[in-house]
Parts: C-alpha cells; sequence; structure tokens
C-alpha cells in the first residue's frame, strides 16, 4: 500500500510512486502496471484518482496505455519535461487549490534542502 500524505492531491502522489518505481527499474520496460481498479482499492481511493495519475504519466512518457489491455511501462532513460508539460503540473495544482504563493514556497523549500 502506498503511504498517502495530506499535504499533496493524491493523483500526485499516486503518479509520484510509479514514477518512481520505473526510475530505479523496480517496474521494467514493457511491464504492465496494476489495473486501475486493483489500485483504488487496494489504497482505497476513488478510480478516476488512479486513472487521472496513469494520465499524468503517459503524458510524461512513462506509461504506454493500451485499450482493454492495460497500462505497460515506457521507460526511455533521457527525459525532459517540457514547458507545456510543466504547466500542466502547475495548472492542475491551480485547480486542486494551491497558491501560487504555496507552490512559490514549496519550491523554495525544495531549493533550500538541495543547497
Amino acid at each position: 500500500r502506498m503511504q498517502l500524505n495530506g499535504v499533496e492531491p493524491i493523483f500526485l502522489q499516486v503518479a509520484s510512486y510509479y514514477r518512481r518505481l520505473i526510475q530505479i527499474g523496480a517496474l521494467k520496460d514493457g511491464e504492465m502496471l496494476p489495473s486501475v481498479r486493483e489500485v483504488a482499492v487496494e489504497n482505497r481511493i476513488n478510480p478516476n484518482t488512479v486513472q487521472r495519475a496513469y494520465s499524468l504519466l503517459a503524458e510524461e512518457g512513462y506509461l504506454s496505455s493500451i485499450p482493454k489491455k492495460g497500462n505497460f511501462v515506457k521507460y526511455q532513460k533521457e527525459r525532459k519535461m517540457d514547458q507545456a508539460n510543466l504547466r500542466k503540473a502547475l495548472e492542475a495544482l491551480l485547480q486542486e487549490g494551491y497558491s501560487k504563493q504555496d507552490i512559490q514556497q514549496a519550491l523554495e523549500a525544495l531549493e533550500a534542502k538541495h543547497d
């Protein structure tokens, strides 16, 4: 089961969890991810939330979705988030109710952590 926090939107936490598993090689290229329903039931979250996370990962190029078959890892070592994906991620945060100041403070905290 995933460790979900009350700070970040759930779909971003789910996406982050699977993104990390792909990046560290725990999920290999071509491997099928658990179904949306499985993840939702196991973590007691809405299936739409899981679908939103999987859609985000597909947009970022981590997954390939095959209708009626499932979601499969599609990982390339060199991946750069383009401006459109960055805008989408920020837009999602704003829609979740985070203010510009909230996002800026989180970025500043991350920068301080990496200095």
